[in-house]
């Protein structure tokens, strides 16, 4: 099948960047033809690539998208797809919505993220776009990670539940070899760590300074823990202030961005990693990868994490220091706890969050698709 995909995510770093990616590689090696329309300037092998103007900040490229639409639409008509498919937001639908109408072919539309809990002018501007577009844009399928997304958003906004499709996440499982060694990792930063590898803005960063501040009473327990936080961002300065004013600079420290390979040794010398949500949970792709990696995992109860993690993950109250240095001093205390919990996690992942089934029901969507 030939496929046109819009997307505003694409590359090697940020969770929704890697789920593109390895999304549309997985379509290509099962013979699909792509032709990729992308905000991200980020090539494919084997993939004609279409890139839309863009200048800024990343989260502001979306709607140079948009803005560009008629360098998309030639693209298309050139490329000539049997399917549209754009991910990531409603801008991104918005092409697909008038590529629909113009070229008379099926348009899926992938959306990772509806949230009400919004903390800044952007993210309240996002929420408030996909409340006006969703219910309006021109799709025939639109694929939402999660059933609370579904439930409390889509369907109250009288999307047809006929048009809705739930399908999490995911990662591609060979990306996360259970064989690495982290001695490297620890030789520098300390034989007992907890981390986190995020995109130190918005949202993550919010995050986390629940756990910097949890790590106040890690450390009055467990002095031996180090919490380190790998990647880069415009709130690594606010982040690393925020940690001396707890106290917690000499157990908390700030390693840089990394690479996909250094990422590996970071998942393997990892004896605990915390995840603290500020919004409406649907997946966070980096929660998915540590438990990819089989760590355990301390998730903050919001949104849709129950569903996300059933009883692989520790689950703690959100928005709570306290609880979150609770979840992480359990265990710490609980080794047999951990290595059970970074088992089902890797299982959880195994059965439910690969790449090879997101893909498989999304050539279900297409097949329904062409035989209209």
């Amino acid at each position: 099948m030939k496929i046109f995909y819009i997307t505003s995510v694409l590359g090697d770093s940020g969770g929704s960047e890697i789920y593109a990616r390895d999304l549309l590689l997985e379509l290509q090696r099962r013979g699909h033809e792509l032709c990729v329309y992308s905000t991200e300037h980020y090539e494919l092998k084997g993939v004609k690539m279409v890139f839309a103007p863009s200048a800024g900040h990343h989260a502001f490229r979306k709607f140079f998208g948009v803005l560009s639409y008629f360098k998309a639409l030639k693209a298309a008509q050139e490329f000539k797809p049997d399917l549209v498919q754009s991910h990531s937001n409603s801008m991104m639908g918005l092409i697909g919505h008038f590529l629909k109408r113009k070229l008379k072919v099926p348009h899926v539309m992938l959306v990772e993220l509806i949230s009400s809990r919004n903390l800044n002018i952007h993210t309240k501007t996002i929420f408030e776009l996909e409340k006006f577009f969703l219910p309006k844009l021109n799709y025939d399928k639109i694929v939402v990670w999660t059933e609370n997304m579904k439930k409390n958003f889509l369907l109250k906004w009288n999307v047809p539940a006929k048009k809705i499709v739930v399908q999490p996440a995911a990662v591609k499982l060979r990306n996360y070899p259970l064989n690495v060694s982290g001695e490297r990792i620890k030789k520098k930063y300390g034989e007992h760590l907890i981390t986190s590898i995020k995109t130190l803005w918005g949202t993550n960063a919010e995050g986390l300074k629940y756990v910097i501040e949890a790590m106040k009473y890690v450390k009055e327990k467990h002095p031996e823990y180090k919490y380190v936080v790998f990647g880069d961002g415009n709130y690594r300065k606010m982040l690393e202030e925020f940690a001396i004013e707890k106290g917690v600079s000499d157990v908390v420290k700030f390693a840089g961005a990394i690479t996909p390979e250094q990422a590996r040794e970071v998942w393997a010398a990892t004896e605990i990693a915390p995840h603290s949500f500020v919004y409406e949970f649907s997946t966070s792709v980096s929660l998915l990868e540590y438990m990819a990696a089989g760590k355990a995992c301390v998730v903050t109860d919001i949104g849709s994490v129950q569903e996300f993690v059933g009883n692989a993950a520790l689950v703690v109250k959100p928005n709570d220091a306290k609880a979150m240095a609770a979840g992480i001093n359990k265990l710490i205390e609980d080794k047999k706890k951990r290595t059970e919990l970074g088992a089902k996690a890797r299982k959880l992942v195994e059965e439910r969050y690969s790449i090879k089934a997101t893909v498989d029901r999304l050539e279900q969507i297409y097949s329904e698709l062409k035989k209209r």
